[in-house]
């Protein structure tokens, strides 16, 4: 697709006049049930002293002091203005359905000694009332607060409940309230919702539409459980993303991409069941196991289509794109080659990117009418479908046919679309390319009489890496100590520099593929890194990789154990020649500063070092072992047999290659003072050079 997003400019359609609205607002509802109601009610003069609180008064929510002064203030400039309406208590009072508010500011006048118009308020003030049978007084009380202003959503929610618990049927109710039945019944639907969060609604602390959201289930652990857990991040408190949250084994048809991809009808004509979703006006499934079969089958034909058509060795469809994290870099390895464009294609494109400008700037500049910006719509729509063919041809082309042989492609769902992902080799397919890479090497790299091949070097050195980068990820203080010299030397430092550096990338899997053949996978150092590294992946946001900021909401003692882990990664020994038939020798002054011991990490085994060496050797390493006499028994054998046999009989006594066990620090400072030296002598050399 182009980088240029260009809509051509749609063409103004007439508009029919609307037809007045079939429903009735609630307000016009309300006040109509009012009217009939109070027309049968009787007029009366009560006393002040008379009229008290009820509890078919429908509003909940507290009034506040501001409330009842502004009331009060009212009342006195200008007397009571309206009836109001009353019925008839047990105890001979009469309790005010509506006009709650309207009586305690007179009783505030009473109590302050104030005047109604004029005339003192006193227990006996005269207020003029509509009396009304008990039964009706709730439904009348209802009405007139939605006729006065919107109820609260809690006091909404509670007045239709109330009503309903009447034998009120949610028919009447809307009648009475001027909503919608289907709104009744999802009204008394989220009355039966967490205690905990309608006390929240009540303070407005969640509102209807997110009540609503944690409402498509009906469970409540699970519907506190998603609203707490939404506390720590506000896209988590959106709608969809609570009602996602509570149905974490079911999916709503409303709001899901997967749905529409596969189809409500397919779904349910494969078997998949559904139940009503009163919220959404819609459906929710009950079996997304089904609904992801379905879609991966769909995916797969897809996939499948693209890899014929295209020669691809492989195909595979999923429900998201691969990504070189979050596990898929353990299955998938993502190849990059950058499309590049014939010279003709590349003129054509440049092109039609200067028209598309000009004609967007002509767009935002010339004021344009409706029928002018339509008669150059077609040609904006063809330079947008040319550019967007070019650009798919360019994606496909790139990958030559020797990748193709061997690659494969994903197809995957993103916003309900299918999308093609190209050039993906398979991890494991990689190691059996490099193991066989391997015994090629092998095979034309005998072992020397006393020395170590270069793959076996290379093999001990990746091993040795592991190891120290397991112990490293442990130890805060010599990470950053080796991150920081690794920068000062980039920074300060002019020239090569042979001591040990951090590196900018990962040396993890190099590592691991450079010793496969040892099993290092499967060795303590990257069971060790692997159970931090899913540690740490565990606490990481779910968009961790857009951005940094969320870091700076962590304590900074984790973040310097998360970067300390990173450091640990970069630490780089691998090497195919020994130093001073030494492995890794670059590593030995940090093993230094960690304390580090070989042997708590690494032991030889016949896969990782005996079957790699030769006989004469083997022998030797059980002599130095001080097993003479094991080591005449191994001069009698095969050299995979004494390979097996040399192994078995040192597993636990320690014994270490002489070029990877510990050195005397003495002898490890007098090496690296030596090569320091060269270094530093090298330096001098290519400054004297750029001086002559």
């Amino acid at each position: 697709m182009s980088d240029i997003d260009t809509k051509a400019p749609a063409k103004p359609k007439s508009t029919a006049k609307k037809s007045p609205a079939k429903a009735v607002s609630a307000k016009t509802a309300a006040a109509k049930f009012v009217e009939a109601a109070l027309d049968k009610a009787e007029r009366k003069n009560l006393m002040l002293k008379e009229i008290t609180f009820t509890d078919q008064n429908a509003r909940i929510t507290p009034r506040t002091q501001e409330e009842i002064e502004e009331m009060a203030i009212s009342i006195e400039a200008a007397g009571l203005l309206q009836n109001l309406v009353v019925h008839r208590m047990a105890d001979g009072r009469y309790g005010a359905a509506a006009g709650e508010t309207r009586r305690l500011g007179m009783d505030l006048l009473m109590v302050q000694g104030r005047s109604a118009a004029g005339v003192p308020v006193t227990p006996e003030f005269i207020v003029p009332v509509l009396v009304v049978d008990e039964q009706d007084a709730y439904a009348i009380s209802v009405a007139e607060n939605v006729r006065r202003t919107n109820l609260q959503p809690a006091d909404q929610l509670e007045n239709i409940r109330l009503l309903a618990k009447k034998g009120t049927p949610p028919e009447q109710i809307g009648a009475i309230l001027g909503f919608s039945t289907l709104h009744v019944k999802k009204c008394l639907k989220l009355t039966t919702v967490a205690p905990a969060l309608l006390d929240l609604l009540k303070t407005n602390q969640i509102n209807f539409d997110q009540l609503a959201a944690l409402g498509a289930t009906d469970d409540h652990q699970r519907q506190l459980q998603a609203w707490e857990k939404s506390s720590y991040y506000a896209h988590l408190r959106k709608p969809k993303a609570l009602r996602e949250a509570v149905l974490n084994d079911e999916v709503s048809a409303a709001d899901s991409h997967i749905v529409e991809f596969v189809g409500l009808e397919a779904y349910q004509a494969a078997g998949g069941e559904t139940r009503e979703d009163l919220f959404a006006e819609s459906v929710i499934l009950t079996n997304p196991l089904m609904l992801e079969t379905l879609a991966m089958a769909k995916l797969q034909v897809a996939a499948d289509e693209v890899a014929k058509n295209e020669g691809w060795a492989w195909a595979v469809g999923r429900s998201r794109e691969v990504r070189s994290y979050n596990g898929d870099e353990k299955t998938f390895e993502i190849l990059f080659v950058q499309a590049k464009l014939s010279d003709e294609l590349q003129t054509e494109m440049d092109q039609l990117l200067t028209e598309q400008e000009l004609l967007d700037d002509m767009f935002d500049t010339a004021g344009l009418d409706a029928d002018e910006e339509w008669e150059h719509a077609p040609r904006v729509e063809q330079i947008e479908a040319r550019i967007n063919e070019i650009n798919d041809a360019a994606e496909i082309n790139k990958w030559s046919p020797e990748v193709r042989a061997t690659a494969g492609v994903v197809a995957y769902l993103k916003d309900g679309q299918i999308q093609i992902q190209r050039g993906l080799m398979k991890v494991e397919d990689i190691k059996q390319q490099e193991k066989a890479n391997r015994e090629e090497i092998k095979k034309n790299t005998p072992p020397s009489e006393k020395g170590l091949s270069q793959v076996l070097v290379a093999s001990l050195s990746a091993e040795r890496t592991l190891a120290v980068s397991a112990a490293l990820a442990q130890n805060t203080n010599v990470a950053i100590a080796l991150h920081t010299f690794t920068l000062a030397n980039r920074i300060f430092h002019n020239g090569y520099n042979y001591v040990l550096h951090t590196s900018v990338d990962s040396q993890h899997s190099a590592c691991l593929s450079q010793s496969a053949e040892a099993d290092s996978e499967n060795g303590i150092a990257n069971q060790k890194l692997n159970e931090m590294h899913e540690s740490w992946l565990s606490r990481f946001p779910q968009d961790w990789s857009d951005d940094f900021t969320w870091l700076l909401e962590w304590p900074q003692a984790d973040v310097l154990a998360l970067l300390t882990y990173c450091i640990s990664h970069a630490v780089d020994g691998k090497e195919a020649h020994m130093r001073d038939n030494r492995i890794a020798s670059r590593l030995e002054r940090i093993e230094q500063a960690l304390n580090f011991q070989i042997g708590e990490w690494w032991k030889p085994t016949c896969d990782n070092y005996f079957s790699r060496i030769g006989k004469d050797q083997i022998v030797d390493a059980l002599n130095s072992a001080g097993e003479s006499g094991k080591a005449k028994d191994a001069e009698g054998m095969k050299r995979k047999e004494a390979a097996e046999f040399a192994a078995a009989v040192l597993s636990e006594t320690g014994w270490l290659p002489s070029c990877m066990a510990p050195q005397p620090q003495a002898e490890s400072e007098n090496r690296a003072d030596a090569t320091a030296s060269a270094t530093n002598a090298n330096d001098t050399d290519a400054d004297d050079s750029a001086a002559a």
